[in-house]
């Protein structure tokens, strides 16, 4: 069965490649918190890739740059190689080892280019073509006379499905977004490629704050996203045994809230502390509350009711 990360990647080469397509000629295919840091409608400019995919297909790519020289970028035995030469009818350069692993490749090589700055992401993992998820997804960059390429230090596994390339081709943001947060990993000419950042996406601020339950059984406290972590949920009992926990917490919109990843700090196990975490959410309708702890499933059942005391 494919997984989601399997996926994913599939549908990163499809939007990379189109992106390519696009900026390409027509006949041209593509490459097969109160204290967070929110997310604003501005953006830093961005360059659009200026060259052309000339071949490609599940193992190898050709991409010619705006100065007409060319870059091909291929699967072997041993991981991924590049060459390059100055016009289509130029000797191709000495293979030049961009990324070595036995590992199997993935179908498709995602690259783009603008000037003379020329990158790619590329996964590989067991059973990668027959649908299972990439276990290692590089991300490299070269520049200037394409002799030499930086490559990702992490080998993690995000597919990297969007990148962005600004300031002239000095900067290239490798970009994974979710409904939970997005993370990017930026490369500099200046100074190579800077650990992976993690942007978290907050929660709805009328979920934010302090709620005792109506039947006084519990309280929780909802905390928002901060620059290094998820948004929390705290939750403690005020009658019966003691049970005091956290967890991280979600929003798809201002008036759901899933929780996931419960740990117990204090006391032990009690009802509702923790939660079923596939059973259950939260859902408020105003900014004043009440806040309410659902059953969910095709007719949701309200468990707690909560009062804002805080």
């Amino acid at each position: 069965m494919r997984t989601k990360s399997a996926a994913a990647w599939a549908v990163a080469v499809l939007m990379l490649g189109a992106a390519v397509g696009g900026c390409a000629e027509q006949s041209d295919k593509g490459p097969s918190a109160s204290g967070a840091k929110h997310t604003t409608s501005h953006r830093e400019p961005e360059d659009k890739p200026d060259a052309r995919v000339v071949e490609d297909d599940d193992d190898h790519t050709v991409l010619e740059l705006s100065d007409g020289r060319q870059v091909s970028l291929r699967f072997t035995r041993r991981g991924l190689e590049a060459q390059h030469r100055r016009a289509s009818d130029d000797a191709w350069s000495a293979r030049k080892t961009v990324y070595e692993t036995g590992t199997e490749p993935c179908q498709g090589i995602r690259a783009k280019a603008y000037r003379d700055t020329v990158w790619l992401a590329a996964g590989f993992g067991v059973y990668c073509r027959d649908g299972e998820e990439p276990q290692e997804v590089i991300a490299a960059v070269a520049t200037g006379d394409l002799s030499s390429w930086t490559t990702d230090p992490t080998k993690n596994n995000l597919v990297w499905p969007k990148v962005r390339i600004r300031d002239g081709g000095a900067r290239v943001d490798f970009v994974h977004p979710s409904w939970v947060q997005t993370t990017t990993l930026t490369w500099r000419k200046s100074s190579g490629f800077a650990e992976v950042a993690t942007e978290y996406k907050p929660i709805h601020p009328w979920f934010v704050g302090r709620w005792r339950a109506t039947d006084g059984s519990q309280q929780l406290t909802i905390h928002q996203v901060g620059p290094d972590r998820r948004a929390r949920v705290v939750i403690e009992t005020l009658t019966g045994p003691r049970c005091k926990g956290s967890a991280t917490v979600s929003g798809i919109d201002q008036h759901d809230l899933s929780m996931s990843n419960f740990k117990l700090d204090q006391g032990t196990r009690a009802v509702n502390c923790p939660l079923d975490e596939l059973k259950y959410d939260f859902d408020v309708k105003s900014s004043d509350g009440p806040l309410r702890l659902r059953k969910i499933g095709n007719h949701p059942k309200t468990v707690l009711t909560y009062e804002r005391v805080g």
